[in-house]
């Protein structure tokens, strides 16, 4: 059974008219002027990028740009120029999406996961400052409280499989813009997923937060967080 389908009328100025018809001419299949309104708006609505197809104004700077890369001695950036170029005489743009994918992505960081990730090397950086100044009567009463992992605790990161987006945050954050340094020679990746356990952990640390002005966390405070880990 067909789905159900409403007709509704809409006007569209000559402007908008020409963009869709030259987006339908570059189509394999030219669909007709309601067919491609019909997957344009799908595309958006989906968040769907379409693909590279740019423009002749677009192909000539590319092409000059991969040109000037290609004229630089000793550059790195000869293959990928000649990527570039090769792409643009065939019209293979598809390619550049294949071989650039660290490039031509649509992935973006969610704020939610920025604040997050921040909140979370935080934490750590409280504990393990804290930790390292506690007395070794502390220590001691710190691991038999919570076990192996009371013993010199640290930040392991998050899971490189699943939890991914979480670690590039956290990668960038402290090798790229130089925050949190404490933890500048991480390796960032867990190898288990580890995001709902700090979640429980900055349950019990964000009320403890407000009353960490200019002060460390007790041996106490850190037993409580660890028993959540």
């Amino acid at each position: 059974m067909s789905a159900k389908t409403e007709r509704f009328e809409m006007r569209l100025d000559e402007g908008l008219l020409e963009k869709i018809d030259n987006w339908r001419e570059r189509q394999n299949q030219q669909p007709s002027r309601a067919e491609a309104i019909r997957t344009l708006v799908e595309l958006g609505l989906s968040g769907t990028d379409l693909a590279i197809r740019p423009n002749g104004h677009d192909r000539l700077m590319m092409w000059m740009m991969a040109e000037v890369l290609k004229q630089q001695k000793g550059s790195e950036g000869k293959d990928t120029a000649k990527l570039v170029q090769q792409a643009i005489y065939g019209g293979h743009f598809w390619a550049l999406e294949w071989q650039l994918r660290g490039i031509l992505h649509s992935s973006l960081d969610s704020p939610e996961d920025v604040k997050f990730v921040v909140d979370v090397l935080d934490m750590w950086d409280f504990i393990e400052i804290s930790y390292s100044k506690l007395s070794a009567s502390e220590k001691d009463k710190i691991e038999a409280a919570v076990g192996p992992i009371g013993r010199n605790p640290k930040f392991i990161g998050f899971d490189g499989n699943n939890e991914t987006e979480l670690m590039s945050i956290a990668t960038f954050l402290v090798r790229d813009l130089n925050r949190f340094s404490h933890f500048s020679e991480r390796s960032f990746n867990s190898h288990m997923p580890k995001a709902d356990r700090y979640r429980k952990m900055l349950d019990q640390f964000e009320p403890m937060r407000r009353d960490l002005l200019g002060i460390d966390l007790d041996a106490d405070q850190i037993i409580r967080l660890l028993q959540r880990d």
